[in-house]
């Protein structure tokens, strides 16, 4: 892979679940791995869903293969974040390329 196209500075978080005294579990992400990642924009094709149209946003992430990063974490990249749904894993290129869509909240 080029490492001059790992520009954009992304933060990977970790699902945490934790549990109180009283059986509560609660869920929560922190900090876990900041590295450089290239960002392609994949399309903004409309969809239609229950008679409504929306354009869903999706990214790819193109990190380095050591990157710590699972199915249940999220990035933070340009203050926003970015829920996975992919994860590929390229030996050939020596990276990992990580499809997501951004969260809203």
């Amino acid at each position: 892979m080029n490492s001059s196209l790992l520009k954009n500075p992304i933060k990977i978080y970790e699902l945490v679940t934790s549990k109180s005294e009283y059986g509560t579990i609660t869920t929560s992400y922190e900090l876990k791995y900041e590295t450089k990642a290239h960002v392609m924009f994949d399309s903004e094709n409309p969809v239609v869903s229950e008679g409504e149209v929306f354009f869903p946003i999706d990214r790819t992430f193109v990190v380095r293969a050591y990157v710590p990063v699972v199915e249940t974490d999220q990035i933070e990249w340009n203050n926003k974040m970015w829920k996975i749904l992919s994860i590929k894993k390229n030996d050939f290129y020596n990276n990992i390329e990580i499809r997501c869509t951004v969260v809203n909240k």
